[in-house]
């Protein structure tokens, strides 16, 4: 029997899936990005750990590394062996794509933020040095520009939107927040410049989507519950608990609309004992956890790195819609992939003012990457073929780098709506 890995080349988490050749679903597996922490949280701590031909093949050694891990779990844990690999399809952002091929990131660091216009993607695993899989198909999912890379293109042939009559808005939460507003006519893409906090990043009890990392937040009569992955102890809080512990202190009116943490004396509900002052900087902040030993904190530096995180995505979103000439009110579907959305409760999606549009039914896809990574090992050949040339040739990319637009419209959302 042969097989087929589709792999999600995420810069925190890297995920793989293993199906056969009736295209049964046999495994799935997700570990950390190898490139982490050492190479950086976010992509641009990887563009500038790859400028040159040199240090980009450090990140290309982990970036391979990494894959070859999860293979070889499949390896032992199905029983496969490498010989019975047939191809492999990997998706990941412009810079991860671009390190995995082990090409300078210097095009990345700078305006106007494109790789190279010759950049081409390699077809053979044997063109990157260290895989464990030899020579083996290798498709990895073309980029539409800048860094709205192959993960996008990927959800996006997940999601079929080529095929829709009415438009679909996406959002994918990772590292970076890909958006697309598109059908069958036109696809509109950008990458918003969120930063990492959605994935627990620069937060400073913040942690990846793991166990341990509460994942939600109830507040009520001054005492939090709170619920972890795997339902162990708080480690940390990862994206989807911090976006609830917002829409909690949100509700109880512990924050105000600018995104400030009221002391004690200026809060009005049950719950102003959460509130209190750090002894050493004055800063407020939020105990979320404590068991007489350790504690999770929440302070006024994390509440500020998600409302700019908020503010970039809610800012992109609302200039595709402008530019698709389509309503915030307007009749569209609405979809979150990415582990991120897996772990967020819809009700706190409003409160938090995260997109332009309200009262929307959103759908929330845990593996739209890695979904579009399968759907593509697994379709016919021409037919995939084809719809991958199709959303390159409607798609048309909006960077928002240096644009007066977002400026303005990101200052404006940085605020939390009255």
């Amino acid at each position: 029997m042969q097989y087929s890995i589709g792999v999600d080349l995420g810069t925190t988490t890297v995920a793989a899936i293993l199906t056969d050749d009736a295209g049964k679903t046999l495994s799935r597996k997700s570990i950390l990005n190898f490139q982490y922490p050492e190479f950086g949280l976010d992509s641009i701590r990887r563009i500038q750990n790859g400028l040159d031909i040199n240090s980009v093949k450090k990140l290309q050694e982990r970036a391979v590394f990494t894959i070859n891990t999860l293979i070889d779990e499949f390896k032992s844990d199905i029983g496969i062996n490498y010989e019975d690999v047939k191809e492999i399809a990997v998706a990941g952002n412009t810079v991860m794509e671009m390190a995995l091929c082990g090409y300078p990131l210097i095009s990345l660091s700078k305006p106007p933020y494109r790789p190279p216009s010759e950049l081409f993607f390699f077809d053979n695993t044997d063109y990157i040095p260290g895989f464990n899989l030899k020579n083996k198909k290798l498709y990895i999912f073309p980029v539409l520009d800048g860094f709205v890379g192959g993960d996008t293109v990927a959800s996006i042939y997940y999601l079929d939107i080529i095929n829709k009559g009415k438009p679909v808005f996406m959002a994918d939460f990772g590292t970076n927040v890909e958006i697309a507003v598109g059908c069958k006519d036109k696809i509109f893409t950008t990458s918003a410049p969120a930063g990492p906090a959605f994935e627990g990043g620069n937060i400073r009890f913040g942690m990846t989507a793991s166990e341990g990392a509460v994942s939600e937040v109830i507040l009520g009569n001054g005492a939090f519950k709170l619920q972890t992955i795997s339902d162990v102890p708080p480690a940390g809080i990862c994206g989807s608990g911090i976006m609830s512990l917002i829409y909690e202190l949100l509700k109880e009116g512990i924050i105000d609309k600018n995104g400030r943490i009221l002391p004690p004396e200026e809060i009005g509900s049950e719950s102003f004992s959460v509130s209190g002052k750090n002894e050493k900087t004055g800063e407020n902040e939020i105990t979320l956890y404590f068991n007489g030993k350790n504690s999770i904190k929440f302070y006024q530096d994390d509440l500020r790195q998600f409302q700019f995180a908020k503010s970039a995505v809610k800012s992109a979103a609302q200039i595709l819609l402008d530019k698709f000439k389509i309503s915030e009110y307007g009749d569209f579907d609405a979809y979150i992939g990415g582990t991120f959305g897996s772990h967020i409760n819809p009700n706190i999606i409003d409160l938090i003012d995260i997109f332009p549009f309200k009262g929307k039914n959103i759908e929330f896809i845990n593996e739209a990457v890695l979904s579009g990574c399968s759907k593509y090992i697994t379709a016919d050949a021409a037919t995939r073929e084809s719809d991958i040339r199709n959303i390159l040739k409607i798609s048309k990319n909006f960077p928002l780098s240096g644009s007066k637009i977002f400026q303005d419209f990101f200052i404006k959302n940085t605020a939390f709506l009255p």
